[in-house]
């Protein structure tokens, strides 16, 4: 709920401030509500995986946004300038695929269990 809020504020504040500058900190509010979407996202395919949720939201949302600052730090260094959120909507992206792709926790132990020698009894 608190990361659609923010994307709601951030866009409305993105509109009504459209011809000042104070219009991009708006639009990285709304860009951190889109952010947390996809954690939540990431968090819920995890979930559904048997992975620990806390943890998929962490690598859905703060990871993403980590790496944003971190590249507009290193853009900014270079002597250029630019925004972090094609980065960040990127590594998110990258998270929830790897949480799709992920097998269910437990299943490699099943697998294990299959492959497992028969006892010299023949059972």
């Amino acid at each position: 709920m608190l990361f659609i809020v923010l994307f709601v504020v951030g866009l409305s504040g993105y509109a009504v401030f459209a011809g000042l500058g104070i219009r991009y900190v708006f639009a990285h509010i709304a860009g951190l509500g889109i952010l947390g979407l996809l954690g939540y996202w990431a968090a819920s395919i995890a979930k559904k995986k048997g992975h620990g949720y806390p943890r998929a939201l962490f690598l859905g949302f703060v990871l993403p946004v980590a790496l944003g600052v971190i590249s507009v730090g290193v853009v900014y260094a270079s002597g250029g300038h630019g925004c972090g959120g094609i980065v960040s909507l990127f590594a998110a992206f990258v998270v929830i695929l790897y949480y799709a792709v992920a097998r269910k926790r437990g299943d490699s132990l099943k697998a294990c269990r299959l492959q497992e020698p028969k006892d010299e009894k023949g059972g």
